[in-house]
């Protein structure tokens, strides 16, 4: 069943905050993010929890999709990475609706499909721009649960086998740089 994203979702920006060297609370910005799409790394990008960012925490569930820049992707949170807030360059997604997982949102918004479509909604600009209208006008296919379960399955696994592809491939690296450096000082 199709369904505009306005009905499934609430959309809002993350809010704008200058990042700390510490802090107790995550900023997220998509340089955090590595090529596949998983946040690893938040040097200087922390801010603190009071009342002024309390509102802004995700929650489990929340989808985020980047709304302005150069990189276009999504991503489900979930509450393992701890209190976190989105930055001004995400739209936060907060599902309204029980029938769509957060994960298959997110793999769905990051279908090479959809991706042409939303680089087509930013285009015209130096840096890709989402209006939040035309944002939510954009058509979701959701199956049933158990469907929607089956595919975040499958593509979950696919992750985490490229993820130890990609470890294998920088140990051989480091291996070989190590042989040549081994070969280069005996024949020193």
């Amino acid at each position: 069943m199709k369904y505009q994203l306005e009905n499934i979702v609430n959309i809002q920006f993350g809010p704008h905050y200058k990042g700390e060297e510490k802090g107790e609370v995550k900023y997220l910005l998509s340089s955090h993010f590595d090529s596949n799409n998983i946040p690893s790394k938040f040097e200087k990008s922390f801010t603190h929890e009071d009342e002024r960012t309390l509102k802004y925490f995700l929650k489990e569930g929340d989808v985020l999709l980047t709304g302005k820049g150069k990189r276009l992707f999504a991503w489900a949170y979930n509450d393992d990475m701890g209190k976190c807030i989105a930055s001004s360059l995400f739209y936060v997604l907060r599902l309204k609706t029980s029938n769509i997982l957060p994960k298959y949102l997110a793999y769905y918004l990051n279908s090479d499909r959809l991706q042409f479509l939303l680089s087509q909604i930013g285009a015209g600009v130096t840096i890709l721009s989402i209006p939040k209208k035309e944002l939510a006008k954009i058509s979701i296919n959701i199956p049933s649960l158990e469907e929607q379960q089956k595919m975040v399955n499958i593509l979950e696994k696919m992750e985490e086998d490229i993820e130890l592809t990609t470890q294998l491939l920088e140990k051989k690296q480091r291996l070989k740089r190590g042989l040549i450096n081994h070969i280069i000082k005996a024949k020193d």
